[in-house]
């Protein structure tokens, strides 16, 4: 819809500079006809008056009579066959402009005044239909060139999606192929009968945890797809948006502080109503606050932070860990960038943030990273480095 706009807004743009440049040229051209052509041709056609002493109609049909008469001039020298018929039928249509005072003071010159005459009116049409047609060429031409450059883009866009969509590919078939090959390995142990009763059960608990990894990643995969699809909606209700990100720090309190992490929560008392599927917004957060107890080490601070009103709410996410490099930073939230992190047990299964960016999307919020001076000076002030904001 954004780029519609964009088309729109150009092509109007555009439109209105091209429209005032050629009514600019119009203009001055008027201007010289008025002050320098129409004057040298008054002591010749118009006598002691000027053009515009004259009526208008007489004066159109003048042009009207003159141009006629030089088309059947230039048919007659190079088209000469039946020019006889052709000559009876032009002159009975002039006869209509008889009685135009300017025809006939034009009739009585003599013909090389009347040749010069002709000439002069065709440059006079001439330096009043070049600026519209120059100014409809170079609108022409800067529309085609957008529409050009626009096409590119999207080939290019094309181009990168194709590339991502194959590194995602690779990278979803790693990430299932890892604990499937332990699941395979463990369990074909089992059935050889080569582990003892003690390792036959470490090995159950290694495959239940795997699948568990796998059934997780399919879980995501699944749900990032969907959110692509036309048949995906909302379930939007009034909430209190205080309530749900509260609840959110509640639920991973305890991971938290198992983590050897600290919790700081600056969570409003009063309502903040919102229209949002209380589910999926409150995945955003939850997310937020695991990548937060994931990707940094013990001790760190994290920040839960709500401020603002119904109106311009902002949620913030913060911790003191190290900071995000800015290679890492620019692709954060695509699909299976997060880094070797990912690709270790530790980490995430990299769809997370492109989940909850999704969701904050169609909830109409924007989810962004900020690091150090990016950082709003109220978060800044707890010492948080960085922070993940939804707004």
């Amino acid at each position: 819809m954004d780029k519609i706009a964009a088309l729109r807004a150009f092509i109007i743009k555009n439109f209105i500079i091209i429209l005032l440049i050629v009514a600019a040229t119009e203009n001055i051209a008027v201007l010289l006809l008025n002050n320098l052509i129409f004057p040298g041709l008054s002591p010749f056609i118009f006598g002691k008056k000027n053009i515009v002493d004259y009526d208008v109609f007489s004066v159109l049909g003048f042009f009207a009579y003159c141009i006629l008469q030089g088309c059947f001039v230039f048919a007659s020298r190079y088209f000469p066959i039946g020019l006889t018929d052709i000559d009876q039928k032009v002159v009975e249509k002039l006869r209509i402009f008889k009685g135009n005072v300017l025809v006939e003071r034009y009739e009585a010159l003599d013909w090389r005044v009347k040749a010069i005459m002709i000439v002069s009116i065709l440059i006079i049409i001439a330096i009043l239909v070049m600026p519209i047609l120059i100014g409809g060429s170079v609108f022409t031409a800067r529309v085609v060139k957008h529409f050009d450059d626009l096409e590119k883009e999207e080939k290019e866009k094309q181009a990168l999606y194709e590339r991502k969509r194959n590194l995602m590919l690779s990278d979803i078939a790693h990430d299932l192929r890892t604990p499937i090959t332990t699941i395979y390995g463990y369990s074909q142990a089992i059935l050889d009968n080569k582990a003892t009763p003690e390792k036959t059960e470490e090995y159950l608990k290694l495959i239940s945890m795997k699948s568990k990894k796998v059934d997780e990643l399919i879980n995501l995969l699944f749900d990032y797809v969907k959110m692509d699809s036309e048949g995906f909606t909302l379930h939007k209700e009034k909430c209190n948006l205080s309530e749900l990100v509260r609840q959110a720090g509640a639920l991973l309190y305890q991971d938290i502080y198992d983590a050897g992490m600290e919790l700081d929560a600056d969570i409003p008392e009063e309502e903040i109503v919102i229209d949002a599927d209380k589910v999926q917004f409150s995945r955003v957060v939850v997310n937020l606050l695991s990548n937060a107890i994931k990707h940094n080490p013990p001790k760190t601070r994290v920040g839960l932070f709500l401020f603002g009103d119904a109106r311009f709410p902002r949620i913030y996410v913060a911790d003191n860990g190290p900071s995000i490099s800015p290679e890492m930073a620019i692709e954060i939230f695509e699909p299976f960038t997060t880094g070797d992190e990912s690709r270790k047990s530790s980490g995430g299964s990299g769809l997370g943030l492109s989940i909850a960016r999704k969701i904050s999307a169609l909830h109409g919020f924007e989810l962004t990273l900020l690091q150090e001076d990016k950082v709003p000076s109220r978060v800044k002030e707890g010492g948080y480095t960085k922070c993940f904001a939804i707004k």
